[in-house]
């Protein structure tokens, strides 16, 4: 979740717009799942960028657009936050997210929800995925705020760099693993994804 600060006047209302990449994406996902994948990760996503908005709101700024993209999800806000601030709202999604999760195990446990309990797992992958030290993962943001405090701009920018790139070098090896063992390919294209978003200049 990338939070940007924006001139209130530019954009004055809340708004939520969905990439082009992001809505092929998701009819990809629709068309070829039958296990219900997408109807239990999205309460997972919306729990984890409201986490985010209910800080920014908290700390005084006003969401005024949400954008997902196929890089993943963007906020835009006005107002001014300090590092610390931003760290906190950064940190917020993957907490309401786990929070979240934890909460759908305890009642998908309790009424015996197949459904629940997929929306728990798919939320702890979700959540502990950004946790991951590397842009544009809240985790990486959360870093670059650590990183900043003690070396300043432009060594914190090197260092956040090589820690996203091990990290997605990382993940694809594993992902490979996971591949010859019959496993399947999705660390490895998260790894994928991570790796190449490591080039980009602005990260989500």
């Amino acid at each position: 979740m990338k939070q940007s600060k924006v001139n209130t006047n530019e954009a004055p209302y809340f708004r939520i717009e969905l990439g082009s990449g992001f809505i092929l994406f998701l009819a990809l996902v629709w068309f070829f799942d039958e296990s219900g994948f997408l109807a239990a990760l999205l309460p997972a996503v919306l729990v984890h960028e409201l986490g985010h908005i209910m800080f920014l709101l908290f700390f005084g700024a006003r969401p005024t657009r949400l954008k997902a993209a196929i890089s993943g999800f963007r906020i835009d806000y006005s107002g001014c936050l300090s590092e610390t601030q931003e760290m906190l709202a950064a940190l917020a999604g993957p907490a309401f997210g786990l929070l979240f999760s934890f909460l759908s195990a305890r009642l998908g446990r309790f009424w015996n929800s197949e459904y629940l309990l997929m929306c728990a797992g798919l939320g702890f992958i979700l959540n502990f995925f950004n946790f991951l030290p590397a842009m544009p993962l809240d985790g990486g943001r959360v870093l670059g705020f650590a990183l900043r405090a003690v070396f300043g701009g432009e060594k914190a920018r090197l260092i956040l760099r090589t820690a996203g790139f091990v990290t997605a070098s990382l993940l694809l090896a594993s992902g490979l693993y996971f591949i010859a063992s019959g496993l399947g390919p999705a660390l490895f294209l998260a790894g994928l994804w991570l790796f190449i978003l490591q080039n980009k200049k602005s990260c989500k």
